[in-house]
């Protein structure tokens, strides 16, 4: 239900007073231990172990609320992205806490504050801080694609079929064959930029709280170009939430890239076996901003000048990520680290080759191009690439731990050179730029209200 203004019925404000200040991320140990202790301290909050990770780590869930519906929410599918875990742990003891607010919300909460904790492991060295540029990007771990808990529930078509999921993905498919969620909450957000939202349809009566709520905390909409460049956009910094079903149709439209990234399919392509009107929600927050990501002047330059001035800045840096992981390839560890770091390199060498041939041929990209997509593309991109350096950087620190002499030698040289690109391009970004740190109390605000705003909605939608 929403107001007259077609505004929603219910804003949350009251929940900045309830967030503690936090100074860090909960690591892995702590988000368990938090959720134990709640679990012990309340009756109606039931705290359930669910196996082990493929790494051994101990996998779990704590469930919450009596409604009639369900939501599963789940933190850290991408294991650098700790946010959503803070939000999570947050909601489970307001909600644990807040008799008021679990009876207004007609749900039964499944959540999983840590769906990655293999991958949030290989991330612990940056969440204490300092939160810099520098120390995020050399600290940071992303899990291979077929090994992502958002890629990698089972999926079934004409010509083809998954059924290989990690435990962890494993874990939340039980939880959605059993509880029939109509509402998920996948927890992402991203390095630099600004706030942007995925949903699998519009709510359009939600658009304006959505698309307000983050400039309440000073954080600007993300006015560059879209993550994926050729996503559809349902309003505002609000797009369709890529599903399988996207990526099958590209194979079926001849896209051969598309095919051999097939591998399985996300929390909705799974749940909507069980729920025909269930709901993906993600906000995507960053931990860095300038403020003119959100600056939509226009330049004397069109989007296409601009978007092939920035792939080719960052195929430069690419070009010297390829030469160094060709020099030390034949060394380094067989981890995901290393695997993802090595595979990324070739990844984006094609990811940019295709965005030049959308950006030539895209009527909407002889359009002025803003600041701030200018901003994104020159720098907030080129540092999406600089974390994947980092994650090289380390698996050749591993690798040199263990190698003869003729090895190592090998191995400090090309760091060496890639530590010069690396500081190089974070030297040029910290010259141009004005970033500043978002505080995390402020990161789970957004991702908690914004989520409410969708629950309350939903359950009240059919009201008069």
């Amino acid at each position: 239900m929403t107001g007259a203004s077609g505004s929603p019925r219910r804003t949350f404000e009251w929940i900045d007073d309830a967030i503690p200040r936090y100074e860090s991320f909960f690591t892995v140990e702590e988000h368990r231990e938090r959720g134990r202790a709640l679990a012990a301290d309340r009756d109606h909050v039931e705290y359930e172990e669910c196996g082990e990770s493929a790494g051994g780590e101990t996998l779990w869930a704590v469930t919450v609320g009596e409604g009639s519906r369900s939501a599963l929410l789940f933190g850290a599918p991408h294991p650098n992205e700790p946010i959503g875990s803070m939000t999570i742990d947050f909601l489970l003891h307001e909600l644990a806490t807040n008799d008021e607010l679990r009876a207004s919300l007609d749900y039964e909460f499944v959540c999983v504050p840590v769906a990655d904790p293999d991958g949030v492991r290989l991330n612990e060295g940056w969440f204490d801080g300092p939160f810099t540029l520098s120390n995020y990007a050399l600290n940071f771990y992303r899990t291979p694609p077929d090994e992502q808990v958002e890629a990698t529930f089972p999926v079934e078509r004409e010509d083809y079929s998954y059924d290989d999921p990690t435990p962890k993905t494993r874990m939340l498919a039980d939880f959605i064959e059993t509880h029939r969620p109509e509402f998920i909450y996948s927890f992402h957000n991203a390095a630099f930029g600004g706030c942007y939202y995925y949903l699998t349809e519009p709510l359009e009566p939600l658009h304006d709280a959505l698309a307000s709520l983050p400039e309440e905390y000073g954080v600007p909409l993300h006015r560059g170009e879209a993550e994926k460049f050729d996503a559809e956009q349902y309003d505002n910094a609000i797009y369709q939430l890529w599903t399988f079903a996207d990526m099958y149709e590209d194979t079926r439209d001849g896209d051969e890239d598309s095919e051999d990234a097939l591998i399985g399919g996300n929390a909705y392509d799974y749940a909507s076996r069980f729920e025909d009107d269930v709901l993906e929600f993600v906000v995507e927050l960053p931990y860095f901003h300038d403020p003119r990501i959100g600056d939509r002047t226009e330049l004397d330059r069109t989007r296409e000048e601009v978007i092939r001035e920035g792939v080719r800045h960052r195929q430069t840096l690419a070009e010297e990520m390829r030469r160094g992981v060709e020099a030390v390839a034949e060394y380094l560890p067989d981890t995901p680290m290393a695997r993802e770091a090595e595979g990324a390199v070739y990844h984006f060498e094609d990811e940019y080759e295709a965005k030049l041939e959308w950006a030539e041929s895209a009527a909407e990209t002889d359009e002025s191009a803003t600041v701030a997509q200018q901003i994104d593309e020159r720098f907030l991109k080129q540092y999406h690439l600089l974390t994947y350096l980092g994650m090289l950087l380390r698996s050749i620190d591993h690798a040199a731990m263990s190698a003869d002499e003729e090895a190592r030698e090998t191995l400090v040289e090309t760091k060496a050179a890639l530590e010069d690109a690396f500081h190089e391009r974070i030297g040029e970004m910290r010259d141009h730029l004005d970033y500043e740190t978002i505080p995390i109390w402020k990161l789970v605000a957004i991702q908690a209200r914004a989520g409410l705003l969708c629950l309350d909605y939903r359950q009240n939608r059919t009201d008069t």
